[in-house]
């Protein structure tokens, strides 16, 4: 994280540098803002755990993905059954 710190630091970038610590995990976090405004963070996540996704997390799907098969039906409906003017 310090070498991080001294590359913004030479950018001249502002930052915000904050610690997490949860069931005696520590993780140190730099945000700062990119040109477009977006916020980024960099973190040494490397200290999270890994933890294994059971095998039925693969067959479920979020809302997003939901709502992306119905427009993609809707799109395939169209094409079968074109309205004609």
């Amino acid at each position: 994280m310090g070498t991080l710190e001294k590359k913004l630091k030479e950018l001249n970038i502002e930052y915000i540098k904050a610690t997490v610590e949860e069931g005696g995990i520590r993780v140190d976090q730099l945000f700062f803002h990119d040109p477009d405004g977006n916020m980024i963070e960099l973190c040494n996540c490397d200290n999270l755990p890994v933890i294994p996704l059971p095998l039925n997390a693969f067959q479920s799907y979020s809302l997003t993905d939901r709502n992306v098969r119905r427009q993609q039906q809707f799109q395939a409906q169209k094409f079968e059954h074109p309205v004609q003017i």
